[in-house]
């Protein structure tokens, strides 16, 4: 069953009113009724005669003001937030992000993850770069000092992604190992002949009066300490013999000095104690009372190693470490210079050359082709 709803006679207008064809195509719409017992919904036809004069644009401006209408809802549901994904606050337009939050959060985290301790760190976030945005307007990120230490950050950064990875993969192959070590066993794994000794030492500053008048004393020493049943034991040197010596660091052990080598290039003191201990051939044995420029000396000789070569195992460990040095300073070399082979760099020896008023380290100042450390 159809009901046709009948509008108001108008005159014919042919520009207008839209024919019967076209009434029915546009004014037809097939609906459900709703369902009414066990029955589907039945469908009928409506026709809607246009109620105005402009006949087909009545229905033009209607189709397009409900288009209008529905681009704007769907546009209203969706544009929600404009805010790029992950950005957690903006400080005069600046981002914060979640990956700042979660660096943050997890360098220095709270006991308990709550909202309030989120927003407490958020809150944190915010201050800093309002901070940074008033340092930045008040022109601070143009100091020397701070571009310094902003490029430092950069360069630590870039090592550790680029040029760290290179070295960790350094190594030292058996075969070079073993190869260093033979070619340096005559001289940097080659030990000298060492004695381990204890001295008695005044300073007589080569005057005969004061060697005379110390000598017996220590001709005293020297019976007591090499000599019968109250000798004293040789690990034990001079005992408290030891503190009549005027030699300060082994007074109060018994003279000991330690281990001691032909010093002859280094130390003219150490030198003459040398000389005296390797006339000595067995641990225990004292030497006589010397005299010579440097005082009056008495030695004793607690233990003795000969010249001989260090062992691989011995320094496998070291030549390792030696040649990783080299390879990863060789390396970052190779670095450096690389990145420095792509940059564009112009020079202005004028302007370098009329600096004035520059300071110079004391430390630096009677060497003025030393070159700095902090530019290694």
């Amino acid at each position: 069953m159809t009901t046709t709803i009948a509008g108001h006679e108008h005159p014919q207008n042919t520009m207008n009113t839209p024919t019967s064809t076209n009434l029915e195509q546009v004014g037809r719409v097939q609906r459900p009724m709703p369902e009414r017992g066990p029955q589907a919904a039945s469908t009928r036809p409506v026709t809607w005669t246009a109620k105005r004069p402009e006949g087909r644009a009545h229905y033009v401006y209607f189709g397009s003001a409900l288009l209008a209408a529905g681009l704007l809802l769907s546009g209203c549901s969706r544009e929600t937030d404009s805010t790029p994904a992950g950005v957690l606050a903006e400080v005069n337009g600046r981002p914060i992000s979640e990956a700042s939050f979660r660096q943050g959060w997890e360098g220095r985290p709270p006991a308990q993850d709550t909202p309030e301790n989120r927003e407490r760190w958020l809150q944190r976030l915010i201050q800093r770069s309002a901070l940074a945005q008033a340092a930045q307007a008040a022109g601070l990120d143009e100091d020397p000092q701070v571009i310094e230490q902003f490029e430092n950050l950069l360069i630590n950064r870039l090592r550790e992604t680029q040029l760290q990875p290179e070295l960790a993969a350094l190594q030292a192959p058996e075969t070079e190992v073993r190869a260093s070590y033979d070619a340096n066993r005559a001289g940097e794994f080659a030990e000298p002949e060492r004695r381990r000794v204890a001295v008695i030492w005044l300073n007589t500053r080569g005057q005969a009066p004061l060697e005379e008048r110390y000598t017996p004393r220590l001709n005293e020493i020297r019976a007591a300490s090499a000599k019968g049943e109250h000798a004293l034991p040789t690990v034990a040197g001079f005992g408290e013999h030891a503190l009549a010596s005027e030699h300060r660091a082994s007074r109060f052990n018994g003279g000991d000095l330690g281990w001691v080598e032909d010093h002859s290039a280094n130390d003219a003191w150490l030198s003459a104690v040398w000389h005296i201990a390797k006339s000595l051939t067995t641990p225990g044995e004292v030497s006589p009372v010397v005299a010579n420029e440097h005082g009056l000396f008495l030695v004793r000789l607690i233990e003795r190693k000969a010249a001989h070569v260090r062992e691989y195992e011995s320094v496998k460990a070291a030549i390792e470490r030696r040649l990783l040095t080299e390879r990863q300073r060789a390396t970052e070399e190779a670095f450096n210079e690389r990145i420095l082979s792509r940059a564009a760099v112009r020079r202005f020896p004028e302007r370098l050359e009329a600096l004035d008023d520059l300071p110079v380290a004391e430390a630096l100042a009677g060497d003025a082709n030393r070159p700095d450390p902090s530019f290694r």
